[in-house]
């Protein structure tokens, strides 16, 4: 029994972390800075969803991770396309390896949400992808009972809206292309 009680405290304690990471990146301004953030959550996430039982939860973070570090040079490297492509056969991959029904079909979307985000320079866009991946990422929280996940999902999703009103909003300067405000 205690190894059980250590495994779901550990679990737990990395989940809450992410929960950490993943409302921060939703505070920062600049593209690169949120990436960077992100790649922390998702690496904290995939270690929390292992720990929990969740591979399809647990694969689709590692390779968010992967594509979140791809995705940091695709504003001033524009070749690092090819790269950040080559990412999206393997979640497919991962997809049909793991899949769990209803939780593999929400972290899939959620993942394809983000994708699109991530390939994204301005970061209004950026943001608007987050805002339809998030939700997506909460029903597979909720079907696999993470509750850091649906804690940071929740909170990145009020401070997402938030920070994307503000670049929407009229008469206000928003963040460029680069999105290096």
């Amino acid at each position: 029994m205690p190894d059980i009680l250590s495994a779901a405290t550990l679990a737990q304690i990395v989940g809450f972390a992410g929960t950490l990471a993943g409302v921060a990146w939703a505070l920062f301004r600049g593209r690169v800075a949120m990436l960077t953030v992100q790649l922390a959550a998702s690496t904290l996430f995939a270690l929390h969803f292992a720990l929990l039982g969740a591979p399809t939860g647990s694969l689709m973070n590692v390779l968010a991770t992967v594509q979140a570090a791809a995705a940091i040079p695709l504003g001033t490297r524009p070749g690092f396309r090819y790269v950040y492509l080559a990412v999206l056969p393997l979640i497919a991959a991962g997809l049909a390896a793991t899949w769990h029904g209803l939780p593999s079909a929400f972290a899939a979307a959620g993942l394809a949400f983000v994708s699109l985000g991530r390939y994204q320079t301005d970061v209004r866009l950026f943001r608007l992808f987050m805002a339809l991946a998030l939700p997506c990422w909460f029903g597979h929280n909720l079907l696999v009972m993470s509750v850091p996940g649906m804690l940071s999902d929740a909170a990145a999703m009020t401070v997402n809206a938030v920070m994307l009103a503000r670049l929407v909003r009229p008469g206000r300067a928003a963040v460029g292309a680069s999105g290096r405000a």
